[in-house]
């Protein structure tokens, strides 16, 4: 990790000497700051409508998910959840994009695990929507499938109550269960903004988590990053080089803040006081 670091610092002071700086993004859509600094009440009623499922277990475990429960292997995506909820209340953010830069690096597995670890907050409210529509995976991952497709949402096809699903009395899931020949066509309709509007507007959650398509294989992320608060970068190990991490981070930059950049399957080992190394 330290390593990742460390060349991402030399990759952005060279952009800095060669008089291209990463900028974060200056301005906001004015309807993502629906929430006012005092938590708006949450309407109960509107939630409790949206129906109940069950994940299997499982489905959820070979998907790697463990969040759902305190356990050992659950504890790295907690703390990525608390730290990540600090720093949402810190900037004022509701809006979370994950991505990566290209597929396989656990983009879906991170999203799935803070939704899933946001269920044992009682107190917050938390969303996920599958907006990887070439190559939807939390449907799989849940081992669930809706009567509708996210899609059909976004389309005015079917309303959002209908199509969710709660995992948790405090957290929904909205599901792809199908793919999509042209996801630019979906992701970057107007009604497609005004549909995430409302959704914030009348259900208030504290968290709103999109995993998005990867960034250097298609052009629809780019075109949703405006429309989100801050973003998540997920690097595999052994697959995502420094450059590729460093070209993503700059690309989100132009548009949105990025959150943090995660290093998933990192081979490490711990001594007898649990410190890695």
């Amino acid at each position: 990790m330290e390593k990742l670091q460390a060349a991402l610092a030399r990759a952005r002071e060279k952009r800095d000497n060669d008089g291209h700086p990463i900028r974060k993004a200056t301005s906001r859509v004015p309807s993502r700051n629906i929430r006012n600094s005092v938590q708006a009440d949450i309407n109960t009623d509107l939630w409790d409508n949206i129906p109940m499922f069950e994940p299997q277990e499982k489905k959820m475990h070979q998907s790697r998910i463990y969040a759902g429960e305190v356990s050992p292997e659950a504890k790295h995506f907690d703390i990525l959840r608390t730290k990540l909820l600090l720093e949402m209340r810190r900037n004022d953010w509701t809006r979370i994009a994950i991505t990566s830069a290209t597929p396989g690096c656990g983009k879906t597995t991170t999203a799935c695990n803070l939704i899933t670890g946001f269920g044992r907050q009682p107190e917050e409210y938390g969303m996920l929507f599958d907006m990887d529509f070439r190559r939807p995976a939390v449907s799989k991952a849940f081992g669930a499938a809706p009567a509708a497709s996210l899609e059909d949402v976004f389309l005015g096809e079917v309303g959002f109550a209908n199509q969710a699903l709660r995992m948790h009395p405090n957290t929904s899931v909205s599901m792809t269960t199908r793919a999509v020949a042209d996801p630019a066509r979906v992701i970057l309709h107007s009604q497609t903004a005004e549909t995430l509007d409302q959704v914030q507007n009348d259900y208030r959650p504290d968290l709103m988590l999109f995993d998005m398509p990867p960034v250097l294989v298609s052009d629809e992320t780019r075109g949703f990053l405006k429309l989100v608060d801050a973003v998540l970068i997920v690097a595999g190990a052994e697959s995502s080089t420094v450059s590729q991490v460093d070209e993503v981070e700059r690309e989100v930059a132009q548009y949105s803040d990025v959150a943090g950049i995660i290093l998933n399957k990192c081979r490490f080992m711990e001594d007898d006081y649990g410190y890695a190394y």
